[in-house]
């Protein structure tokens, strides 16, 4: 599920602001942006993020202020050597040299980021963890919101494939009367002129044959089992991957219907409760 999230909090060591953003993806993938000097600290954030989060694309943002990482400097050996290398082309050319070195402050290197002491991120990480925690509470807010109205969705879907499963459970068994007396009539058509009979014993074995090959019943139960379970664990937390699971066994059991039912009322039935599986696996990749 999407969602973003903000915390700051401050302490003697400095200020802390943590900005988390959360897109759709069946695994989890974390990536902290800060200072080269926090970067130690993204494998202690991502475990604290872990505990929270199950799936999705988070990025965290660290931004840090204090007395140990405040302003830049200026690299006086890097300015010092632009100044020579200008002072020998201006004496080969006969230039005058510039009245200031404003130009030059803008040159590469010449004024740098302060470099951050390394002990600064362990004793920054008690601030930064209170900022993530509060960062981490309020996209859970945001989250929740959206599972709450994905939850609503699902469960519209499931009832959308129940009623269109409805008529195939009350036809399903009228298919294998029907299919008994067109063989049954075909029989008749064929041998019947040639004066040639079938025994009423080789006559019910072929129908069995046939009522086995086109009997759906059972994949009609586990269909309903499966959707009883997936609303179930709507109910449940972080019940993404159960989902994914349910969903591919509907699709399974949906295309086992279609291949044994020739019929086409049926036929056309199973092409829109296959849509809406479609649809549920696509939004159960971003459930948690």
């Amino acid at each position: 599920m999407t969602g973003c999230g903000e915390g700051m909090a401050v302490d003697g060591v400095g200020s802390c602001r943590v900005e988390l953003r959360c897109v759709n993806n069946r695994f989890l993938k974390f990536a902290l942006r800060a200072r080269d000097g926090f970067a130690v600290l993204e494998a202690r954030a991502e475990g604290v993020v872990r505990g929270r989060v199950r799936r999705g694309s988070v990025q965290m943002t660290l931004e840090f202020t204090g007395a140990d990482v405040a302003g830049r400097r200026l690299d006086s050996a890097q300015l010092g050597a632009y100044l020579d290398d200008l002072e020998r082309f201006c004496a080969q050319r006969g230039l005058p040299l510039p009245a200031t070195t404003d130009a030059l402050l803008g040159l590469p290197g010449v004024v740098v980021e302060r470099v951050i002491d390394g002990s600064l991120a362990d004793r920054a990480w008690p601030v930064v963890s209170r900022a993530l925690a509060l960062a981490l509470d309020a996209l859970d807010r945001m989250r929740l919101a959206e599972g709450h109205a994905l939850a609503a969705d699902l469960r519209a879907t499931c009832r959308d494939i129940r009623e269109l499963a409805a008529p195939i459970v009350a036809r399903a068994p009228l298919l294998v009367e029907a299919r008994r007396d067109r063989l049954l009539g075909r029989l008749t058509s064929s041998l019947g002129p040639q004066g040639v009979t079938v025994s009423s014993a080789d006559v019910a074995r072929e129908v069995a044959l046939v009522a086995e090959r086109c009997d759906v019943s059972e994949e009609l139960v586990r269909l309903e089992s499966h959707l009883a379970q997936f609303e179930q664990l709507l109910e449940t937390e972080a019940p993404g991957r159960q989902l994914d699971f349910l969903a591919q066994e509907l699709g399974r059991e949906a295309n086992t219907i279609a291949s044994k039912s020739p019929d086409a009322a049926i036929a056309h039935a199973v092409v829109e409760i296959k849509a809406r599986i479609e649809r549920l696996r696509e939004q159960v990749q971003n459930v948690e």
